[in-house]
């Protein structure tokens, strides 16, 4: 509302002093005239309504909900229950029918893999050999000692003797 009276005395304002005998000239306005226009817009101003400020929008609040029980979760542990001595392969190494590397070979243990020891053999040119029961996926054999790091007893080790 305040916009239009504005607009509406500035047309007026406009209108008044253009008239067709000035050749072409624009009339300065005067004094007056200036007055009334500033006290016109002055009153405009002070009776405009200012603007409704839009709603905030509303966060909808988080609706409580019933949590489900949690049955606990057994952790799994680093290394399989496993009782007697293990060992735990360094770097991927041949699994053998026989405690040599001229046995034929069956698999490999691979880096990280666990097997229980079930057996050694130590009469060999480059070490001792352990007979080693897989406990992760792979085939039971012998593996060279030099490639694995032993956990527990070298003592309750049984010497083994490898089949022909």
């Amino acid at each position: 509302m305040a916009g239009r009276m504005v607009l509406v005395l500035s047309a007026a304002l406009l209108a008044a002093g253009c008239s067709a005998g000035l050749g072409g000239r624009t009339p300065t306005p005067s004094a007056e005239d200036v007055i009334r226009t500033a006290e016109a817009m002055a009153e405009a101003t002070r009776q405009a309504v200012p603007p409704t400020p839009s709603p905030a929008p509303v966060t909808p609040s988080e609706t409580p909900t019933a949590t489900p029980a949690v049955s606990p979760t057994p952790e799994a542990s680093a290394t399989p229950a496993v009782s007697g001595p293990v060992v735990t392969a360094n770097y991927p190494v041949s699994v053998r029918v026989g405690p040599g590397e001229t046995y034929e070979q069956l698999d490999l243990f691979l880096t990280g893999q666990m097997a229980r020891v079930v057996g050694r053999f130590d009469d060999t040119p480059i070490g001792t050999w352990f007979l080693v029961q897989r406990i992760d996926v792979g085939k039971d054999g012998w593996v060279w000692s030099g490639a694995v790091t032993l956990t527990g007893d070298p003592a309750l080790i049984p010497l083994a003797t490898p089949s022909s």
